[in-house]
């Protein structure tokens, strides 16, 4: 005989008077195995891949880069990053040098950016002007100046 009380999964509860018999295990190990079987399949649940674990344990990286001083430079990074954030050490943000706004920091998603700062794929692109245009000059990239950048996975 079947349980008198069964539990949300449907799994046995049994009351003293209840006499268990070997089917309403094996069925209860049936609701148990389906159960715990669909948790363990769904991806939407679980991190799968090397790259989500990552993502998690190691969700952004630092490095230290200098600049080349040329017009723009490449940096190429182990993973694609959703969002890069570079800024010129021991400077503001930006400087108003008296004619033009010298831009030292940039912000870089997948899908825009704030300007002097480029990524693709594992790749991301510093950019310095020589000349101020529309009364900006972007600053990422000074001959043997220190930029910290900080790729999010």
């Amino acid at each position: 005989m079947a349980s008198t009380n069964k539990t949300p999964l449907g799994l046995n509860q049994w009351i003293e008077t209840d006499r268990p018999k070997r089917s309403d295990f094996v069925n209860d190990n049936a609701i148990i195995d389906m159960v715990i079987g669909a948790h363990i399949s769904d991806e939407d649940k679980h991190l799968t891949s090397f790259d989500e674990k990552l993502r998690v344990s190691e969700p952004f990286k630092i490095r230290t880069v200098f600049g080349t001083g040329t017009s723009s430079t490449l940096f190429r990074l182990n993973f694609e990053p959703k969002l890069v954030i570079v800024f010129r050490k021991d400077s503001a943000p930006v400087e108003y040098t008296g004619g033009y706004m010298k831009i030292n920091a940039a912000i870089a998603t997948d899908t825009g950016t704030s300007g002097g700062i480029l990524i693709s794929g594992d790749c991301v692109n510093l950019q310095q002007s020589t000349t101020a245009v529309n009364g900006v000059l972007f600053n990422l990239n000074q001959e043997l100046s220190e930029y910290i950048l900080v790729a999010f996975r």
